[in-house]
């Protein structure tokens, strides 16, 4: 794979369901049925050749895509759709359609061909893991809503439907429970990962596969990274002599209410995490800061997971 800075020429490619639209970097594009044939004839011409792929995100329909890239050995970046409107909006442009944002997406990998981080593909293992827990999530979120249906005085003339279906999906919650832990068990690298995570207070068996599925660059990230990551890092917000209180905002949605419950859990116990919780509230600090300090040394599971794994030595960067 060619290194970010011998990187010469950037493909700009536009995925939809199914067609894609190819941008060589300049004004020329073309687009192409979205199946392994038809890219790999498209493509061919370019591998050998000092050239990224830069495609976004679209739940899917890129992977027959990133699929015959990885087979003819060009490097591709699979960029934050967020990340690339934003750059776009940064030049005022709104115009959109498949051959302009072709366009975009080869400008916004010239622009940034030395930092953004390469496409890799997942196991899949790993990927299935990342799809039983994103199902978990879903049918977790269905109870809830269910839940306060049932709770609303109009709803008792449907009520016993509504019970029907939140027993339905206990059941489906179950099954995925299981699976998720058959899984985890079978693999040993995912096994030993699991161990060293049940090893922190506050974490427990739902933290657990979401950790893996969530956050797998887990004991390869150094601690600001991993804070980041989960949405736990302080960022300034000062402006001339202003300077306000440090939030944590940003990183991947799913971890951030997950770790809120998880120091709960643990602040509650007897164990280092509650012991450091009592003392930030003796020293006066309010409880949401206290508890923010928490949910950030909960994430000291990525030291016990490096150190766990020796092999994993390497700082990665995170992929969009």
């Amino acid at each position: 794979m060619a290194e970010p800075a011998e990187i010469q020429s950037v493909l700009g490619l536009d995925v939809s369901r199914n067609t894609v639209t190819l941008c060589d970097g300049t004004r020329n594009t073309v687009t192409i049925a979205n199946d392994a044939d038809s890219l790999r004839a498209a493509l061919l011409p370019y591998q050998g050749t000092a050239t990224l792929a830069v495609s976004e995100a679209t739940g899917g329909h890129e992977d027959t895509l990133l699929g015959v890239l990885l087979e003819l050995a060009i490097p591709a970046h699979r960029a934050d759709p967020a990340k690339v409107k934003a750059y776009i909006k940064s030049f005022g442009k709104r115009a959109k359609n498949d051959p302009i944002d072709a366009r975009w997406l080869s400008r916004y990998g010239r622009d940034r061909a030395a930092t953004l981080p390469r496409w890799q593909p997942v196991d899949l293992t790993q990927q299935k893991l990342e799809l039983l827990v994103a199902r978990r999530l879903d049918l977790v979120a269905m109870r809830v809503q269910e839940q306060n249906r049932l709770k609303a005085p109009r709803s008792r003339l449907i009520a016993d439907n509504i019970r029907d279906h939140l027993a339905e999906l206990e059941r489906h919650i179950e099954a995925l429970n299981a699976e998720i832990d058959t899984l985890v068990g079978e693999s040993r690298d995912l096994a030993l990962r699991a161990e060293q995570l049940r090893s922190v207070p506050g974490i427990g068996p739902v933290l657990v596969p979401l950790l893996l599925a969530v956050m797998p660059e887990l004991g390869t990230l150094n601690r600001r990274q991993v804070a980041s990551l989960a949405g736990v890092a302080p960022h300034p917000k000062d402006s001339g002599k202003a300077s306000w209180h440090r939030s944590t905002t940003g990183g991947r949605r799913q971890i951030r209410p997950a770790l809120f419950i998880a120091a709960l859990a643990a602040c509650r116990g007897d164990n280092p995490l509650a012991t450091a919780y009592k003392a930030l509230l003796k020293a006066a600090k309010p409880k949401r800061v206290a508890l923010t300090a928490i949910m950030r040394k909960i994430i000291i599971a990525n030291a016990r997971v490096r150190d766990a794994l020796p092999h994993q030595n390497e700082i990665m960067p995170i992929n969009a």
